[in-house]
């Protein structure tokens, strides 16, 4: 069986170059820049190299860039403060703050302390609640993960059938936060049809192994790198891998003081070829497209600023 391996490098591509040009457009026009501000915490998981990517690629497409590292026992109090002087500055349409965060902030309450106008990654409340009840229209921008998803399913021509089974498989850490679990929740309702039947399972669960060789779309979000065996596949699943492992660091060929990061997923593309049908991979699957989708929705915020209601 050949497998197919989906990579989002040319969506994010001319997703990009769609909004660079467009800003330049209004730039012209309005002599106004759409302005972003980024919220983290060095000393969470790849932020040395999550945080400069970020800012990087924002500021090639045209926005006005702000960035905040915040301290890692920075308080509630303290987060509420900063997002509020960004939900009142009108010169910044959109404020993402990177996850995950320290352990003692909560997620929920972070994020929706943020202007909802200006939470444009579809982590809002609100936006969530309108991904899961779209009658509500509730959302104003679309949520990042399952748009990247859908348009690299879309682009890569994956048929989702009838009466497919559908399995998420998290880690304890992921089902237990309150955040994670919205966004996969979310995220199911947005993407799954709904003639389909759909199971988010531990993954420290004995009852693991069986799902996987049910499913027919199996959703990975681990932070244990390449777990997930050959044997426990049904032939022919599709596997979306969803997490970044930073499972180690080397030197750059051409550079003796630059580190590259080597990332995995919860799953070896290599051991699963001739058994998966398609395979999403991390690196280079749906986080490639969640980041150009984010600056889509922020260009959004700033065209929606320059038509108020």
């Amino acid at each position: 069986m050949e497998t197919k391996v989906i990579t989002g490098e040319h969506i994010k591509d001319r997703i990009f170059d769609e909004i660079k040009v467009e800003i330049e457009a209004l730039k012209s026009k309005t002599n106004q820049e759409p302005g972003i501000a980024f919220i983290g915490f060095k000393e969470v998981p790849l932020a040395k190299y999550v945080i400069p990517l970020h800012v990087q690629t924002a500021q090639a497409a045209g926005f006005n860039v702000t960035i905040e590292i915040m301290p890692e026992k920075t308080s509630e109090e303290d987060m509420f403060k900063l997002i509020d002087f960004y939900n009142q500055n009108k010169d910044i349409h959109a404020i993402l703050v990177l996850q995950p965060l320290p352990v003692h902030l909560n997620p929920v309450r972070i994020i929706n302390r943020v202007d909802q106008k200006k939470e444009v990654e579809g982590f809002h409340p609100l936006n969530m609640l309108s991904t899961l009840i779209p009658d509500i229209k509730t959302n104003l921008y679309p949520m990042c993960l399952p748009s990247a998803l859908v348009e690299l399913l879309t682009d890569a021509q994956v048929e989702l059938k009838k009466d497919q089974e559908w399995v998420f498989a998290l880690d304890d850490e992921f089902v237990s936060n309150p955040l994670t679990i919205m966004v996969v929740k979310s995220a199911a309702a947005y993407v799954v049809p709904v003639d389909c039947s759909c199971t988010i399972i531990n993954k420290d669960s004995k009852h693991l192994i069986d799902y996987c060789k049910r499913a027919d779309i199996l959703v990975i979000v681990s932070k244990n790198p390449e777990y997930v065996q050959p044997e426990w596949l049904k032939p022919g699943v599709c596997i979306i891998d969803v997490y970044s492992n930073l499972v180690k660091e080397v030197t750059a060929k051409n550079d003796s003081t630059k580190l590259i990061p080597i990332i995995r997923g919860g799953v070896n593309v290599e051991s699963v070829k001739g058994i998966a049908g398609a395979v999403v991979p991390v690196p280079g699957g749906v986080v490639a497209v969640v980041l150009p989708i984010l600056l889509r929705n922020a260009l959004t915020a700033f065209k929606n600023s320059l038509h108020p209601d």
